[in-house]
């Protein structure tokens, strides 16, 4: 089990800790707020309203909010202490008493007892942990029976996410800040068919995928050869 002096070791943690300053900045812009939209989108018009959410790899908190504003309690929880403590400066305002946030070493040991949680939200995180299957293990583990697992991870099949790994990888060679730096960390990549069966494997059921992430126009941008991530909805039905 990792433990929080070797979190702070861990480059993909310092990474985020560096970025954490820009990170709501970075949720603003028309590209993130595009394949944000996207991944909610698969919810529809679910009645969340009550419900208890995990926010797993939560960031700065940006998207707690869009669960608590639909009337979830969200915990959130990241490995960043710079992210967790802008997180926890969310003080102000109408849903301040809807979420709590707490660091933790991983996402693979979660700190919660079994079927804690209505929903987990676990959005570009697993691409930059080193034992995914321990982490859907967890997910499943915190679910209840009938919950809702709202999750995104890069789309292998993306030609624009070739053609970024491409241009970090010449840049790496000549700049100490190359061109996509969270390519350094950003590991794990699938297909929506591997995905759904690795998901399956951990008794979570499928229900809508969809492909966002690029800058392009959503007609481009939700297609499987543009889209730079895969948004699954997937339910434990043990």
């Amino acid at each position: 089990m990792a433990t929080m002096a070797q979190t702070r070791d861990r480059p993909e943690i310092r990474f985020h800790d560096e970025i954490s300053s820009g990170w709501d900045k970075l949720h603003r812009s028309r590209t993130f707020k595009a394949r944000t939209a996207a991944m909610f989108d698969l919810l529809g018009n679910a009645d969340l309203n009550g419900q208890r959410w995990l926010d797993a790899g939560c960031g700065t908190g940006t998207l707690s909010c869009l669960l608590a504003a639909r009337g979830c309690d969200v915990t959130g929880v990241d490995a960043s202490s710079e992210m967790i403590a802008a997180a926890r400066g969310r003080s102000d305002g109408p849903l301040a008493g809807q979420f709590k946030f707490q660091q933790i070493p991983t996402i693979a040991n979660l700190p919660f007892a079994d079927r804690s949680f209505d929903g987990v939200l676990c959005a570009s995180v697993l691409e930059y942990v080193p034992d995914v299957a321990q982490c859907l293990a967890q997910i499943h583990r915190v679910l209840r029976p009938g919950g809702l697992l709202l999750v995104s991870i890069p789309n292998r099949g993306s030609l624009l996410r070739q053609g970024y790994k491409l241009a970090h990888a010449a840049s790496s060679r000549v700049s100490a800040r190359p061109l996509f730096r969270y390519l350094a960390f950003s590991k794990f990549e699938t297909t929506p068919v591997v995905m759904q069966g690795l998901l399956r494997q951990h008794g979570l059921t499928t229900l809508g995928a969809s492909f966002a992430g690029s800058p392009l126009p959503p007609a481009l941008d939700r297609r499987p050869a543009v889209g730079t991530l895969i948004n699954i909805l997937a339910r434990r039905d043990d």
